[in-house]
């Protein structure tokens, strides 16, 4: 019976000493996660406090890392951000002697800045080395014996003496932004487990605040870029007519509206000393900001190359021979360019690879295809250009032309149906006993009708020239119709 008491007493002396290592160790455990909470909460103090609205990433890395050493008790590290295709990284800032994570260590790095230099200059790809292999597998990594550990390179070992070592992936909305990482422990001291676990803690913090000034950048760089395409957007409102022209006898309206800020469609309006009128519509290949350089360029090699020709076939033909020169392979123009003569009542015209001219009558009658032949500029060589045709239509009283880009009828709802030629012809058709400018408003009408609200899938412009009748007289409101905006 005494046998058992004691034995029954040893126990519970051993359970006792048990629970008291117990609770050294949960209270152990506490302290550094209240120390890892303490750290990160003067990380983000010490960001708050040395950043203004105006973010910028080089100096809120550098408070990172400067802090990160001095809270780790590390003698030097670095942050190595991911590039933007996901292949390397590349070290952004670096505070101390961190030695080169990549490659062969020349002489010269004798000097820190030539060191701090390197490592910048290093792509680390990922999955090489420590600083690739944590940022692909997104796991930290603590070395404590760096000489015998394959991941550090020889570089590293060769700059400095290093004894421990430790990366953290800086990982935010499911996605890693980069790694940062210490070296030598101060005094000589090896890198423990808690060490780790505060660095890990202070990686997450750090990858929230590149986060949050990753996303300030992205939206002050859209922001500068929406402030540009307005300029250029404006810009090539003012390269567009202000207004159609007054031609007696003839009633024109006009409309371009780009898919994109800009675009590559065009018009233009070119009077002449004898009281014709050049017309021209074009469409440059592509949308967006290069199909609008181009259609720039391509508007004013148009205008020197039309004065004193009174050929379309030939103006054309000049207008190639210059593209030929000036632009790359890919690049070409659609356009129909033509010579409006009032006075016989003629628009002689020549097609480059453009949409067919469209004639229409009158209400009810069906809309009728001029089409001469011609290829796209910028595309051939001038002896094969050359092969391209001239056509004359004359426009009796209440006759129509109507000049198109083939985004009117590429239009797309948001099933994937096209607007199509046969709608355009019946819409022609329903139009055709209105005014030029009522046609126009028709067309876009019918368009958006059928498009709903499906994004516009390519640039759209029109021209309508209608010959008016004999007792048709304008309207007080001519002059504010002349010319449809987008």
């Amino acid at each position: 019976m005494t046998q058992l008491l004691f034995i029954a007493l040893i126990g519970c002396l051993l359970w006792v000493l048990w629970l008291r290592r117990r609770a050294k160790a949960l209270e152990l455990h506490v302290e550094e996660k209240d120390r890892e909470k303490q750290a990160a909460i003067q990380l983000l103090d010490r960001i708050g406090e040395s950043l203004t609205l105006q973010l910028e990433i080089e100096p809120a890395l550098q408070i990172i890392v400067e802090y990160t050493v001095e809270a780790t008790g590390a003698e030097a590290g670095a942050i190595f951000l991911m590039d933007p295709t996901q292949s390397y990284l590349t070290a952004r800032v670096v505070q101390g002697l961190f030695p080169p994570m990549h490659g062969a260590l020349p002489y010269a790095l004798a000097k820190r800045k030539f060191l701090v230099d390197k490592v910048k200059a290093e792509r680390i790809p990922l999955g090489e080395g420590v600083i690739g292999g944590v940022a692909r597998e997104g796991s930290a990594a603590l070395i404590t014996d760096c000489q015998d550990d394959p991941r550090v390179p020889q570089a590293a070992r060769d700059f400095i003496a290093m004894n421990s070592m430790m990366a953290a992936p800086l990982h935010t909305r499911g996605a890693t932004l980069g790694v940062i990482a210490v070296v030598n422990k101060r005094q000589g001291q090896v890198f423990s487990e808690q060490d780790m676990s505060l660095l890990q803690a202070l990686a997450d913090q750090a990858a929230v605040t590149v986060d949050l000034v990753g996303l300030v950048d992205e939206v002050a760089e859209k922001r500068r870029i929406e402030q540009e395409l307005r300029l250029a957007h404006e810009f090539q409102k003012m390269l567009l007519p202000k207004r159609c022209p007054d031609v007696e006898g003839f009633d024109l309206a006009a409309f371009s509206s780009p898919a994109l800020e800009v675009g590559g469609d065009f018009y233009d309006f070119l009077p002449f000393d004898d009281g014709s009128l050049g017309i021209v519509i074009a469409d440059v290949s592509g949308k967006g900001t290069p199909a609008a350089l181009v259609m720039a360029m391509a508007r004013s090699a148009l205008r020197a190359e039309a004065r004193g020709c009174a050929s379309p076939r030939e103006t054309l033909r000049r207008l190639n021979e210059r593209l030929i020169e000036d632009t790359k392979e890919n690049v070409f123009i659609t356009m129909t360019y033509g010579i409006l003569d009032p006075r016989r009542g003629v628009f002689r015209f020549a097609r480059a690879g453009h949409e067919p001219v469209l004639l229409c009558s009158g209400e009810g009658e069906e809309p009728r295809q001029r089409a001469p032949n011609g290829i796209a500029l910028g595309m051939v060589e001038p002896e094969t250009f050359d092969l391209i045709q001239e056509d004359e239509i004359t426009l009796a009283a209440g006759e129509t032309a109507l000049l198109y880009t083939d985004g009117a009828v590429e239009a797309r709802n948001k099933a994937g149906e096209e607007f199509g030629h046969t709608r355009l012809f019946d819409s022609v058709r329903r139009l055709a006993h209105g005014s030029s400018e009522e046609m126009v408003r028709g067309l876009l009408g019918a368009v958006q009708s059928f498009c709903k609200d499906a994004p516009q899938h390519d640039d759209i412009t029109l021209v309508v020239v209608r010959a008016k009748r004999a007792a048709e007289e304008p309207s007080v409101e001519a002059e504010d119709r002349k010319r449809l905006t987008a």
